[in-house]
């Protein structure tokens, strides 16, 4: 995998994520680019993802029930952003234990820690919390590229309680490639979920070139058992 340099480029930086195959790969990249990621990323980007599934989730009264799951929480966009408008109780979970450290140092407007906990945890083997743990669950930026499919949505729905709001944001092209589609139908079909409302959303603000005007699929579903 190719370095991250001093000055890098957001649209490589974006290839790189996007070209991660395994776990480790994960776990290289952001070992790598934790210390940078808010100013070479986020900040250049003009990212905008975030706020836009917080706003839907919130809408939706995602918040209304107990604890909240901020699902690849990175170094910690979602929580900042949940605790600045006044939701606790925010447990960050992410594969990368130097993002985790990053979060880790963030707090609220209001001088309280963004994150309840930060748990370092891989959807591909289970995250290491009980059953129905949380109320809510809000994630950005997991399902890209690589090596996360659909499949790992029952994880997500495992330690969702029954009730649980749940905002899950897709890559619009990983979606329709991988048919996150027929893994929704199934799920619901099963009752395990309700039918999802799907909703278009834009990723960056400030992005030029390859990666300008990307999108993502917010889905909203109420897990129901």
């Amino acid at each position: 995998m190719a370095d991250i340099s001093e000055d890098p480029d957001p649209n490589s930086l974006l290839d790189m994520a996007y070209s991660v195959e395994t776990p480790d790969d994960s776990r290289d990249l952001y070992r790598r680019w934790a210390s940078t990621y808010d100013e070479d990323f986020i900040e250049a980007t003009g990212y905008v993802y975030h706020d836009n599934v917080i706003h839907l989730f919130l809408d939706a009264g995602g918040a209304a029930g107990g604890a909240i799951a901020d699902v690849g929480c990175g170094t910690g966009v979602v929580g900042v952003a949940l605790g600045d408008l006044g939701v606790v109780d925010v447990d960050g979970l992410d594969i990368s234990p130097e993002m985790l450290e990053v979060a880790g140092t963030k707090h609220t407007v209001h001088g309280t820690p963004a994150y309840r906990n930060l748990i370092e945890a891989d959807l591909t083997v289970g995250v290491p919390v009980d059953d129905h743990s949380y109320f809510g669950i809000i994630s950005t930026g997991v399902f890209t590229h690589g090596h996360l499919g659909p499949s790992a949505l029952a994880e997500i729905i495992r330690i969702a309680a029954p009730t649980a709001l749940c905002a899950v944001g897709i890559n619009e092209h990983f979606y329709e490639e991988h048919r996150f589609d027929a893994w929704f139908a199934t799920a619901a079909n099963e009752g395990k979920i309700n039918a999802p409302e799907l909703v278009s959303v834009p990723i960056y603000d400030a992005l030029e070139g390859e990666h300008a005007g990307t999108r993502a699929v917010v889905a909203l579903f109420t897990v129901m058992a």
